[in-house]
């Protein structure tokens, strides 16, 4: 059965230059470029326009608008984002600009702040597609407060999410009133209202401090399998090292300049840090329940290719496989019990511990654990209740 190409959708095709197309896609017009000899290279992009009659003509004149881009030189996403004037900012807040206007921001982002895959994942996708579809429905919201209000519903007991969900639609709405004209009075989010709808921040919990005892009695816990002793090999080093998890893939081994034996450094720096260099990683040996000193010679085991770590290309790989382990429930059931947080920097907070009951310089502990003497005393145990008892009479 033949179908009748509508008649707009036929002078819309026809207006396309040689080697340009346009297609629906999604409720909006997608714009594909082809080049070289047979279309062998091409490019293309999400117009800011609805797949409508009445959006013809301003479908032809940004097409017109963009071959001159493209003729100047610039590539086609590139000139999108150049060209002014009313093809791209009709009808900003209609339902079918959300779409496309998403897509722009991600690539803003992409560009500008080199986000990565997994930001974008956790911290933006989820409440900006949501926003998205809200605005796509019949009796959207009308303005920002509405469009946060709205999205945050499916987070509503989670503040952290809320947080988040906030800021990644806030920073959204003002790409859009800066970049493809929104209307400001609009969808401008105020401090007052974001803090409002971020309610009350979770109250921190703090992280339970390990015993040596029990890191070992866990290591012990692990089945004896090839996939267990890697694992055991990952959490002796966040123990021995005082590691976050994170900085198992930034390890590399070095002769020491002192005692000319391997060592280790991390390479890895925090998304807060502008700049370093690898730091040197102090060993601090754990003690079994008697007081007896557990050697591991970590660094030499690197050295010569005797210490296998798991794949750790998920960055919720430790936790994952902590969770899944008999012993770390009974230990997580233990300290809640208390009020703690059993969790992988558990081990680093052990590190921390175990290097003032040794008398090392706080100095000395930051370099070694890669953060400032201010983090450091306002988020690491330095002492146990217990030890304190040690000096009453």
């Amino acid at each position: 059965m033949s179908t009748t190409t509508p008649r707009w959708v036929a002078r819309l095709r026809s207006s396309c230059p040689r080697g340009w197309s346009v297609k629906e896609s999604r409720g909006s017009i997608r714009l594909s470029v082809r080049a070289g000899a047979g279309g062998a290279s091409g490019a293309s992009v999400t117009l800011p326009l609805a797949w409508a009659a009445d959006e013809v003509d301003a479908a032809i004149t940004l097409i017109t608008d963009l071959r001159q881009m493209v003729d100047a030189g610039h590539d086609l996403r590139d000139a999108l984002q150049r060209v002014n004037g009313a093809a791209l900012v009709a009808k900003p807040s209609s339902s079918s600009q959300w779409s496309p206007l998403l897509e722009r921001f991600h690539e803003d982002l992409k560009l500008t702040n080199q986000i990565k895959p997994t930001t974008w994942k956790d911290s933006y996708e989820p409440f900006l597609s949501r926003a998205v579809d809200l605005m796509s429905a019949a009796g959207s919201p009308v303005n920002a407060r509405e469009l946060v209000s709205a999205t945050l519903e499916p987070w509503s007991t989670k503040p952290r999410s809320r947080e988040l969900c906030v800021n990644a639609i806030r920073r959204f709405l003002e790409f859009g009133v800066e970049v493809c004209g929104l209307p400001a009075e609009s969808w401008t989010l105020t401090d007052r209202a974001a803090k409002q709808l971020k309610g009350r921040k979770a109250p921190r919990r703090e992280v339970a401090t390990l015993t040596d005892p029990e890191i070992l009695r866990l290591l012990d816990s692990l089945p004896e399998t090839e996939a267990c002793d890697r694992w055991r090999n990952a959490i002796k080093l966040m123990a021995l090292y005082g590691l976050r998890p994170e900085e198992l893939k930034h390890l590399v081994v070095v002769e020491h300049p002192d005692t000319k034996q391997p060592a280790l450094k991390c390479t890895y720096l925090k998304a807060a840090q502008k700049s370093g260099k690898p730091r040197w990683l102090m060993p601090l040996p754990l003690s079994t329940s008697t007081g007896e000193v557990v050697e591991w010679n970590l660094a030499g085991a690197m050295a010569i290719g005797q210490l296998p770590l798991p794949a750790l290309s998920d960055k919720f790989a430790v936790r994952t496989f902590l969770e899944r382990q008999p012993f770390w429930k009974e230990l997580k059931e233990k300290y809640a019990g208390a009020g703690e947080w059993v969790r992988a920097y558990s081990f680093r907070n052990s590190y921390a511990l175990r290097a003032h009951q040794a008398g090392h310089r706080l100095n000395t502990i930051c370099s070694a654990m890669g953060h400032s003497p201010a983090v450091h005393q306002s988020s690491y145990e330095w002492a146990k209740e217990g030890s304190v008892l040690e000096f009453v009479d």
